[in-house]
């Protein structure tokens, strides 16, 4: 495994560990259709919760919340939408969240970003 996924690992089991622990949760990792990959899909309450981690070491040119590119959002969107279609969940409530790995900080962004009207369930 080359560095940069075994990063990617690595934030994704703290992420998984601090989400439970704010009583999230996990119903799956590394979600992927055609149109994505999307890191932790959890429960939160009633709330179908799809999560986007990003971890970084220093090494990048960008930061982890520079990383959450408006394509970064459209892919995990459509997704995301893949998922609630084949798993019938268009009446359930759900939301996008971001946790930030970086510089030994987590910063945990429930309800990161919205759903734009255009894209359909």
């Amino acid at each position: 495994m080359d560095k940069k996924h075994a990063l990617g690992e690595f934030g994704e089991n703290l992420a998984e560990i601090y989400l439970m622990d704010q009583g999230l949760q996990i119903v799956q990792r590394n979600y992927e259709n055609d149109f994505g990959e999307i890191d932790l899909i959890a429960r939160h309450g009633e709330t179908w919760v799809f999560i986007e981690v990003k971890t970084r070491d220093g090494d990048q040119l960008t930061s982890a919340a520079e990383a959450i590119t408006p394509s970064k959002q459209g892919h995990m969107i459509r997704t995301a939408i893949g998922y609630i279609r084949s798993n019938h969940l268009r009446d359930q409530d759900y939301r996008f969240d971001v946790l930030l790995l970086e510089a030994g900080n987590i910063e945990w962004i429930p309800s990161a970003f919205e759903v734009p009207p255009y894209y359909t369930l």
